[in-house]
């Protein structure tokens, strides 16, 4: 209390005149002391804020678009895996069909007598038909199909091809149903030619590929 007495008894032994000055001077000491001390410390901390905002803000845009670059790279990833999902599918279809296509592949493998029967069978199915037989031709031929290909060396490769040749006489039904019968048998037959040169004469040669593994 002693303190605020003297304070008290300072103030009230001054003029107002002198009042007035004191206090402005007090003013202007604590003006000056904020403008040159407070002040600038305020102002270094103020620029250390905007700068670390700024910043942050730059590093949140930065890690916006990085994170819009690896969207899209995750949507590209997903469109690839369904790509390839679908892909890998359809190989998988089309290695279960060349495998059923290889395990036919037996059927056709070369046998002279399994050969020599085919012929006989060719004439009995025409006379089952309701055909005549007139004529009977066929031939075996050396051939050299082989692929190339250093992955599939491992393929059978085509070495015997025979043709057989028939001329018959009957009615265009009966041929068509003969040579019907000949798509669905499980040799490599193929119809290598086929003249009508009546309407009741027909002729027709098959080709028989031979394979050997």
């Amino acid at each position: 209390m002693k303190l605020f007495d003297r304070i008290d008894e300072y103030f009230y032994s001054k003029s107002k005149k002198e009042f007035i000055y004191t206090i402005l001077l007090f003013i202007i000491l604590v003006a000056f002391i904020i403008y040159y001390f407070i002040y600038p410390i305020a102002q270094q901390y103020n620029k250390k804020q905007e700068s670390q905002f700024h910043s942050l803000t730059t590093k949140l845009n930065n890690l916006k678009i990085t994170n819009n670059v690896l969207q899209a790279r995750i949507n590209l990833l997903n469109k690839k895996i369904k790509q390839q999902t679908l892909e890998l599918a359809t190989l998988s279809k089309k290695k279960m069909f060349y495998n059923e296509l290889a395990n036919l592949l037996d059927f056709a493998e070369f046998d002279q007598y399994k050969w020599a029967k085919l012929v006989k069978d060719t004439v009995n199915d025409a006379k089952a038909k309701g055909m005549l037989v007139t004529n009977v031709e066929n031939k075996i031929y050396d051939v050299n199909i082989i692929n190339n290909n250093k992955q599939t060396n491992k393929l059978p490769k085509i070495i015997k091809r025979m043709d057989i040749g028939i001329e018959l006489e009957g009615k265009y039904k009966n041929f068509i149903y003969y040579l019907y019968n000949y798509e669905n048998r499980k040799e490599l037959i193929r119809v290598k030619e086929m003249k009508i040169t009546s309407p009741s004469t027909f002729y027709v040669k098959f080709s028989v590929y031979g394979y050997d593994r």
